[in-house]
């Protein structure tokens, strides 16, 4: 992992060096709100701006009861309707929440203009692909198996589904703002096109090995070679995010999207990330089958 961690950030530090700042001038108000910046300019755009600090701050809540699950073992004392009630309570926040306590920004529009609304749309349906069709690819390619008791669609744990849904909403979230902060602190050239590229496929790998390794103290979803899973399990992983990544951004970024083209986006960013999938498994020559218990 050492080897495979050194040549990634290697590349991307490479690829750093060869950026060139924005420098601006005198500082106007339109300048400042083009800086280089992490988190959306409020004045700019304020229904993302609070969207996204409400995630940050919620994720906080989820990933440490996560933690606390996993330290002190309370999961052995789940039955299927545990880990739906569970999982249901990590995710139902980021849809719930802002619905009943919207923010200053979001109060008094139609749901569809709210950036919160928009943002739990794309990642529900992303995610839902992911557990329906590339949970199987992880069947199938790293022999990956859960076995916790455990209601199932599609040979998926069902609570699955809904703690994807609070991982994929933190996630996109943080490379929202590493993006963001690329776009506004260097010049547009070809460099930065490079830099960006790298600096996707460096935190689609990272991402994916850091929940490879979180998710090791849970016992019941077991791969038939972990070492496997961290190296090429990883790299499969991390396809999903090359794609969402910087789809996901798009969201209301430069401009407002309309809920339609949302919806759109997200298919066919789960459709991307399919056929990737699937060009990788056939250049492996491993063999596919969809196995429904």
């Amino acid at each position: 992992m050492a080897a495979i961690f050194t040549a990634v950030f290697g590349v991307v530090l490479a690829a750093y060096a060869s950026l060139t700042p924005v420098r601006g001038g005198k500082m106007t108000s339109e300048t400042e709100a083009r800086s280089a910046r992490w988190i959306v300019d409020a004045r700019v755009n304020p229904s993302k701006a609070s969207a996204e600090t409400f995630v940050m701050r919620y994720s906080m809540c989820w990933i440490a009861s996560v933690g606390v699950v996993i330290a002190t073992k309370a999961y052995e004392s789940f039955d299927r309707w545990g880990y739906l009630a569970y999982c249901g309570a990590c995710a139902a926040p980021a849809i719930a929440w802002p619905l009943m306590f919207p923010s200053r920004a979001d109060a008094g529009k139609p749901l569809g203009e709210r950036y919160i609304v928009k943002a739990n749309v794309w990642i529900a349906v992303f995610s839902f692909i992911g557990n329906y069709w590339y949970t199987h690819y992880f069947y199938g390619v790293l022999k990956a198996e859960y076995t916790f008791d455990a209601h199932r669609l599609n040979d998926v744990p069902i609570s699955m589904y809904l703690m994807t849904h609070a991982y994929f909403m933190f996630y996109h979230v943080l490379s929202n703002a590493a993006l963001r902060r690329i776009r506004t602190g260097y010049v547009d050239n070809a460099q930065r096109f490079v830099f960006e590229c790298a600096a996707i496929g460096a935190m689609s790998y990272t991402t994916a090995f850091m929940e490879s390794l979180t998710i090791c103290g849970f016992p019941y979803y077991s791969f038939a070679d972990r070492h496997m899973a961290y190296t090429l399990g990883s790299a499969f992983y991390g396809i999903y995010f090359l794609v969402s990544f910087p789809m996901f951004l798009r969201v209301d970024e430069t401009k407002l999207m309309p809920m339609s083209q949302v919806f759109w986006e997200a298919m066919g960013s789960g459709m991307a990330v399919l056929c990737l999938l699937d060009f990788v498994r056939v250049y492996l020559r491993i063999p596919f089958q969809m196995r429904i218990q």
